[in-house]
C-alpha cells in the first residue's frame, strides 16, 4: 500500500469511489427463497417482478414495533390511488421504477407537500415500503424511486443483467427523478428532498442541481461525504479528498445551498458515524435555515433496533413538522 501512495496522490489518477460499498441491490428478477428467508422480518425481500402490480407492497401488514407507534395505535395501509410513474433513463438503457402516493389529506398543512424519497443501499422499494408508509401516515404525499438494478428498475434490453449503478449514471438518474417528481407534485413549490443512508448522495445531487426549487432538504443517517467516509474507515494519513472524484461530495456540493436543511441522525448509528453528519452540518452556509437533531438510541436502517423514525414515529413527525414551521414554512399549506 505504501508504494501506491505517491501514485494515489496524483490528481485525477485514481478514485476509490467504485471500491466503496454503496450498493447491495436486489433486482426483482433475482428474488428467491434466499432473499425472502431472513430471520429479521425487516430484511426479507420476497417480491418477484410480477408482484409489483399483482400484490402491491404498499398494503402489506408489518409487525410494527411498540416504540415506533408511540403516540398512535397503528400505521394505516395506503388507500389513496397509488400511481406508477416509472420513467426511462436519459441514456435509454433502464426502465426506472417510480411511484407516486398522494396524501390522505387529513393533515391540511401537509396535504400538498411532496417528499421525494431517496432510499438506502439495500434491495429496493419493497424493503423501504415501511418508510413510505411512515410518510403517508404523517400526511405527506410521496414520490419514491428505485435506482438502477434495484427492485423493478431493470434494463430495457430483456435478459440483460441488472448490476448496481455507476455513480455518474446514478446522479444523472437522480436529476431525472427530481424532474419527474416535480411534474406530478400537487404543488411544485412544496417539495422536500429526502435522503436516507446512501440516498443522501442522489438527494444531494437533486438539491445541488435544483437549488431554490425545493422548499426543504432532509438527510437521515446519510452518507454525505466519501472523503469523510475514507478518513473515518481507512488508516491513511492523507486527505480523503485525494481519493474520490468529488461527484458525490455533499459537503462541497451544498456549501452554498439556499435550501433549508434538516439533518437527522441516531446516536447509536454504527454505520455512519455521527461526526460525518456534524461535518455536513458545519459545511452548510452559516446563514442557512438549518437544524440537526440527534435521536437517542437511533441506529441505521430498518433492521435490528431500527433507525431514527423507528424510535418513535410521532416524535419523528413532530421533529420534521417543527423544523418546517420554524425554518421552512414554504413547505406548508397555510
Amino acid at each position: 500500500m505504501k508504494a501506491l501512495i505517491p501514485f494515489l496522490l496524483l490528481p485525477g489518477c485514481i478514485t476509490l469511489d467504485p471500491l466503496l460499498p454503496f450498493h447491495s441491490n436486489i433486482p426483482c428478477n433475482e428474488v428467491d427463497e434466499s432473499t425472502c428467508d431472513k430471520e429479521d422480518v425487516w430484511d426479507k425481500v420476497c417480491d418477484v417482478c410480477e408482484d409489483y402490480a399483482a400484490e402491491p407492497w404498499w398494503t402489506r401488514d408489518y409487525p410494527w414495533r411498540a416504540k415506533t407507534l408511540d403516540t398512535m395505535t397503528t400505521i394505516r395501509s395506503i388507500e389513496t390511488e397509488v400511481q406508477d410513474v416509472s420513467f426511462v433513463s436519459n441514456d435509454g438503457s433502464y426502465n426506472l421504477s417510480a411511484w407516486y402516493i398522494p396524501s390522505h389529506g387529513e393533515v391540511a398543512e401537509l396535504a400538498n407537500t411532496l417528499v421525494v424519497f431517496n432510499h438506502g443501499r439495500y434491495a429496493g422499494i419493497e424493503h423501504y415500503a415501511p418508510r413510505v408508509r411512515f410518510f403517508h401516515e404523517l400526511g405527506y404525499a410521496v414520490f419514491v424511486w428505485d435506482y438502477r438494478g434495484y427492485g423493478n428498475s431493470l434494463p430495457v434490453t430483456e435478459g440483460e443483467s441488472a448490476g448496481p449503478p455507476a455513480t455518474p449514471d446514478w446522479m444523472d438518474d437522480a436529476r431525472l427523478a427530481f424532474d419527474t417528481a416535480q411534474g406530478i407534485a400537487p404543488d411544485s413549490e412544496k417539495i422536500i428532498i429526502y435522503g436516507m443512508s446512501v440516498g443522501g448522495m442522489p438527494a444531494g445531487e437533486m438539491s445541488d442541481k435544483n437549488d431554490g426549487e425545493a422548499c426543504a432538504q432532509i438527510f437521515e443517517a446519510a452518507y454525505n461525504s466519501i472523503a469523510a467516509k475514507i478518513e473515518t474507515n481507512m488508516s491513511l494519513s492523507i486527505p480523503g479528498s485525494h481519493l474520490t472524484s468529488g461527484i458525490i461530495e455533499n459537503e462541497i456540493k451544498l456549501a452554498d445551498t439556499t435550501i433549508p436543511t434538516l439533518i437527522l441522525h441516531g446516536d447509536s448509528d454504527d454505520r455512519i458515524h455521527i461526526n460525518e453528519a456534524t461535518r455536513l452540518y458545519e459545511s452548510l452556509p452559516e446563514d442557512l435555515a438549518k437544524d440537526m437533531i440527534i435521536t437517542e438510541n437511533g441506529g441505521h436502517g430498518l433492521g435490528g433496533d431500527g433507525g431514527v423514525p423507528e424510535q418513535g414515529l410521532g416524535a419523528y413527525g413532530a421533529d420534521i413538522l417543527g423544523f418546517l414551521n420554524a425554518k421552512a414554512p414554504g413547505c406548508l399549506t397555510q
